[in-house]
């Protein structure tokens, strides 16, 4: 009877943690690092692509696999997904730039902001800058900012083709950061609109106060929310 009830507790368990939402990919480790893992959709070929050439570089193209020569420049509005597949879960947007700034190779400088669409997220963005060398297997970029619950982050993003159909690509972004540095004085710190401020700036206590709060505990929250959702469901069953 303790096997089948324990068999029972661990199925509830897992199918609970199989439901949760995308959110919960996120993990804070003991250091403050924030890890936040999905799926960007790069589409340029079709009637409705996301990532449109604005200028042509005036060379031959010297990157054949992505169609590209010296200086072209692509505007970019892809889909972030919670898997590889680009009917899963919508995430988010990546808006922003990039063009082929190498004359031997398929190399880019990327300039975007990660944009977050759902959650308690909704609407704080992460600023990512770099050099993204496609021949390479994993490529690291920059974190360099960021608005709402990622206000002041820094860190860097690990960036891996997941797949690729002609130009079109999915790629994986594993993004590791932390917020707030300690110099900004809370105290008079404006709430942002993301926070739930009117965006003006402001001087009283309890405004720089919520503001700082919601940076230092990005991406503790849902984190927090999860496990509370599983041993509330681990209690339940035993109740049962």
């Amino acid at each position: 009877m303790a096997t089948t009830s324990s068999s029972v507790v661990v199925l509830t368990v897992l199918l609970l943690v199989s439901a949760l939402p995308p959110a919960c990919v996120l993990a804070a480790d003991d250091d403050g690092t924030t890890h936040l893992s999905f799926f960007m959709h790069d589409i340029v070929s079709g009637s409705n692509p996301t990532a449109v050439k604005v200028i042509k570089g005036p060379g031959s193209t010297t990157a054949p696999t992505l169609g590209m020569a010296f200086g072209d420049t692509t505007v970019v509005d892809d889909a972030l997904t919670e898997t590889s597949s680009a009917t899963s879960t919508a995430v988010g947007r990546m808006q922003g730039i990039y063009m082929l700034s190498s004359q031997t190779g398929a190399v880019l400088m990327v300039c975007a902001n990660l944009l977050f669409t759902s959650g308690d997220h909704n609407g704080s963005t992460i600023a990512v800058l770099g050099r993204d060398d496609t021949s390479e297997p994993v490529r690291e970029l920059s974190v360099v900012g960021g608005t709402g619950k990622y206000r002041m982050a820094n860190g860097y993003v690990l960036w891996k083709t997941s797949s690729m159909s002609g130009a079109d690509a999915t790629v994986q972004l594993d993004v590791y950061l932390t917020t707030g540095n300690g110099t900004i004085d809370e105290a008079a710190a404006p709430v942002s609109p993301v926070d739930g401020g009117a965006g003006s700036g402001g001087s009283s206590g309890s405004s720089g106060t919520k503001a700082g709060s919601a940076v230092r505990t990005a991406g503790g929250g849902w984190v927090s929310a999860c496990l509370v959702a599983v041993v509330v469901a681990v209690v339940g069953s035993f109740w049962v």
